[in-house]
């Protein structure tokens, strides 16, 4: 009797096992394609920068464009690999029968995403300028997609301008300030390639020097204090009207450069003494 107990009870168990995740052999092929395309040998890109001792020669500039042209190459393959797996985590979740399947499936998800962030972290390393978020002003798109995924709201992308939109920040890149007319013959076969400046909403979304929506504008100040080498402020709008009220919001922009990064300028809109929202873009 206890031989046939025991028997039964290793059946069971051989039972629950293979039922305790029905959709691993399907995660197990996704995670396989994603740690073989993360593992792709990236190109390095070296950008030419104008300094005191040398001038970049036009050959140097050629190099950097071909280098460049197939670094993005490869991150196109990772994004089709990353595409493909959150499409198809997608249609297993419908297929989930109940919440403990659905929140299994969203946590293999995230650990599909971790994987990406620390790719992106590694090959942008030394390229972000500014206050960066993983990705920020540098980025390619291609790594702002490994990063938040699909775009939320209204990501779209044209000629002379580029907008990436998630939840609480929005990536942008515009040529010249702003988008050329579509007839315009430098804008002819243009695609843009990079993240040119960053806007944040949310109130979750923090910069790399700590800035965070709600903050006072000396909160601000003094979490970028550590990181300047220079400021510079000046209002962007009067915060008085005509009348010589007071207004409820005002804009201004403080002009600053990270111990390691290019000038920048980082737009910011207060309301009622705490910062609402606030661009960061190069100087």
């Amino acid at each position: 009797m206890k031989k046939l107990l025991l028997a039964l009870l290793c059946m069971m168990c051989v039972i629950v096992s293979g039922c305790g995740d029905k959709f691993a052999k399907e995660k197990e092929a996704m995670e396989k394609a994603e740690k073989a395309a993360l593992a792709i040998e990236v190109p390095v890109v070296v950008r030419p920068e104008y300094s005191k001792t040398s001038k970049p020669t036009k050959e140097d500039y050629e190099k950097y464009k071909a280098d460049f042209k197939k670094f993005l190459e490869v991150e196109d393959k990772i994004v089709a690999v990353a595409r493909k797996s959150d499409a198809q985590i997608d249609e297993l979740l419908k297929k989930a029968e109940n919440d403990s399947e659905k929140k299994n499936l969203n946590e293999f998800k995230e650990k599909l995403r971790k994987g990406r962030i620390d790719f992106v972290k590694k090959v942008s390393k030394g390229r972000l300028r500014g206050d960066t978020f993983i990705v920020g002003v540098g980025s390619t798109w291609q790594e702002v997609e490994l990063v938040y995924g699909t775009p939320k709201g209204n990501g779209k992308e044209d000629k002379g301008f580029r907008e990436y939109a998630s939840d609480g920040i929005v990536f942008e890149d515009w040529i010249g300030g702003g988008a050329y007319p579509p007839n315009h013959p430098r804008l002819l076969n243009w695609r843009s390639t990079r993240v040119q400046a960053v806007r944040v909403t949310g109130k979750d979304v923090i910069s790399d020097a700590g800035v965070r929506i709600g903050m006072t504008k000396d909160e601000v100040h003094k979490a970028l204090k550590a990181k300047y080498v220079r400021k510079s402020e000046y209002p962007k709008g009067d915060p008085f009207d005509s009348r010589g009220q007071k207004l409820d919001t005002f804009e201004v922009i403080i002009g600053y450069s990270m111990q390691d990064t290019l000038p920048m300028n980082l737009f910011c809109t207060f309301k009622d003494g705490k910062l609402t929202n606030y661009s960061i873009a190069p100087h």
